[in-house]
């Protein structure tokens, strides 16, 4: 991975046959190394009683890594098996949406699809909430997350998430009311006194979603 500059994560985490892992590496020098990007999202299993798709499993995961040490995030993931013609296969998925000031030329091959995912340029969405121009405003201990948003179904709530390295917080910005194929701008002050990292999502009425990877501040 260091020689080709590649990046591995950990399939299906904390379930199925990866049940126990990454916890069982979080020690290693490989799991530390930056060339583990983190582990993989998937609405796995399926919960419907809960706000958030892949709320405890996957979102837990992703707190405890950036607690752990150095920065770590969630790549969305699809299993798609057997294909046949009329399938659809991006409705069905999580995706990920990458920044990039441009699409790569074919001769400069991935490394500026994996250096972006590496350095946290990207969001994970189902489709129905998109995020744009998310940004961490500022510098010392006021600073703002800025993020514009936009959803199909009507929206139920957005969030900033952080913590101190131990403790997970977040702001809950209440968004019932809002129609649908709507849009919003948000910039939410916070004090980076104590905080480790910051990350923000939006999550919508029917359990869909849009979230940002961790900053780690400085």
């Amino acid at each position: 991975m260091q020689k080709e500059r590649g990046l591995v994560w950990q399939t299906h985490p904390r379930t199925k046959g990866s049940t126990g892992y990454p916890d069982a590496i979080k020690e290693k020098d490989f799991f530390k190394s930056d060339r583990y990007l983190g582990g993989s999202f998937q609405s796995l299993p399926v919960d419907l009683s809960q706000k958030r798709l892949c709320e405890q499993r996957c979102f837990d995961l992703l707190d405890n890594m950036n607690n752990w040490g150095d920065a770590k995030y969630m790549l969305a993931e699809g299993d798609t098996y057997m294909k046949y013609p009329d399938d659809e296969t991006y409705p069905q998925l999580m995706v990920n949406y990458v920044k990039l000031d441009r699409v790569p030329k074919f001769k400069e091959g991935w490394t500026p699809v994996v250096d972006a995912l590496r350095a946290g340029d990207f969001f994970v969405t189902s489709g129905e909430v998109l995020l744009r121009n998310c940004n961490v405003e500022g510098s010392g201990a006021k600073r703002a997350y800025t993020a514009e948003a936009e959803w199909t179904f009507p929206p139920e709530f957005a969030e900033l998430v952080w913590s101190d390295g131990r403790k997970v917080e977040r702001q809950m910005i209440d968004l019932k009311g809002m129609g649908p194929f709507g849009s919003r701008k948000f910039r939410l002050p916070f004090d980076t006194t104590g905080k480790k990292w910051v990350r923000f999502a939006v999550w919508d009425s029917a359990g869909n979603g849009a979230f940002t990877q961790p900053v780690h501040l400085k």
